[in-house]
């Protein structure tokens, strides 16, 4: 019995000693992390090498100016714009301009010959000469006593008379000669030297384009925000990706019943002459500007009804934060808070980082990369 018992004694001790041996073996012990938590935080099962950063692209939050923005389509037309029509039948004598040509107020345009209007002005200037030598030996002859103040009266009548008819064949001669009555650009020939013109002719057309009006409609329910000065941004399928400023100059005193929209008007700076009247602008009025901290809007990790963000930190590691937004604008979002100017927020590479883990920050293609912070 005692020989049996030390014989189950020996086989116990032996197994306890292989069991030991088998669990601090290379790869299998608890040195080694095996199933041990902490060493799978150390370096994971990978014989304690610590898993490689998640790489990662970043946006920093800034602080833009920032509006509520209501879209419309308008409709341009020039500060200033007139067709240029004869005022008097006659042909055409001269054209002094060229297809779409720079003018100043006061050049001259054309000129129509006047005819026989040249000659009803000389002979008016030289009755109106007859009158007022008349004029000076009447007046001799009533200083002396030799006439009447009736005829003296008379003569003062007849000069006045043909100062008017002077005035008025000027008049008529000038219809015949056209000028700019503002600075702009003239359009195309109508007519050309030579031909016969009547008046209401048209010869060409003038536009003052260095400011351009805006015209465009939003619905009533904006007429509260609306006030002169404010600020409008609209665009042009003429010139892809160029935003055109301008500011909001007359409101109209009525909504229409039909569409319950009210009209403004607005005027963009056209210096560089690229708008012209007549073109389709899609525009937006901007109202309630405000500064406020904005990110890309492919940031947003939403989960239910809130919304998170990963912040890279100074030692590159992520933090879920959750965030309060504001208003949205094509690819950006408001952020009210959660969030401070400059913090590094993960615009790509989120959907598989873990709170804590560390991130490798990508450059954007062309730049150097990115360092944390200090």
């Amino acid at each position: 019995m005692r020989f049996g018992r030390a014989i189950i004694g020996l086989v116990a001790v032996a197994a306890v000693a292989g069991g030991a041996w088998f669990y601090f073996s290379p790869g299998k012990g608890a040195a080694t992390g095996g199933n041990n938590p902490a060493a799978m935080r150390a370096g994971g099962p990978a014989g304690g090498r610590a898993a490689p950063p998640s790489p990662v692209y970043v946006a920093t939050a800034q602080e833009k100016l920032f509006g509520d923005r209501v879209e419309a389509i308008g409709t341009l037309s020039a500060n200033e714009s007139v067709v240029v029509t004869s005022k008097a039948q006659g042909i055409v004598r001269l054209l002094n301009f060229t297809d779409g040509q720079s003018v100043a107020k006061g050049d001259e345009i054309a000129i129509i010959d006047p005819g026989e209007q040249d000659a009803k002005l000389d002979a008016e200037l030289a009755n109106l000469e007859e009158q007022k030598r008349t004029l000076e030996r009447t007046s001799g002859l009533a200083r002396s006593n030799n006439t009447s103040q009736a005829k003296l009266d008379e003569q003062l009548s007849a000069v006045k008379k043909a100062e008017a008819n002077v005035a008025a064949a000027r008049a008529r001669v000038r219809d015949y000669r056209i000028w700019a009555p503002f600075t702009g650009v003239l359009g195309t020939r109508k007519v050309s030297p030579g031909a016969l013109v009547t008046p209401g002719t048209v010869i060409t057309t003038l536009d003052d384009v260095s400011v351009v009006k805006l015209d465009f409609a939003i619905p009533e329910t904006f007429l509260a925000a609306l006030k002169l000065g404010l600020d409008i941004e609209a665009s042009s399928a003429a010139y892809p990706g160029e935003i055109f400023k301008g500011q909001v100059t007359a409101v109209e005193s009525r909504v229409d019943p039909t569409t319950r929209s009210v009209s403004i008007r607005a005027v963009i700076p056209n210096l560089d002459k690229h708008l012209r009247p007549g073109m389709l602008m899609v525009v937006e009025l901007i109202k309630d500007r405000r500064n406020s901290l904005m990110i890309p809007e492919q940031a947003l990790q939403p989960q239910g009804t809130q919304q998170f963000v990963y912040v890279v930190g100074a030692d590159n590691s992520a933090t879920k934060t959750e965030i309060t937004i504001g208003r949205r604008r094509p690819g950006s979002v408001e952020v009210l808070k959660g969030l401070s100017a400059g913090d590094r927020i993960v615009t790509e590479g989120a959907g598989d980082l873990r709170p804590g883990v560390l991130v490798e920050v990508l450059a954007p293609k062309g730049a150097p990369s990115e360092r944390p912070p200090g």
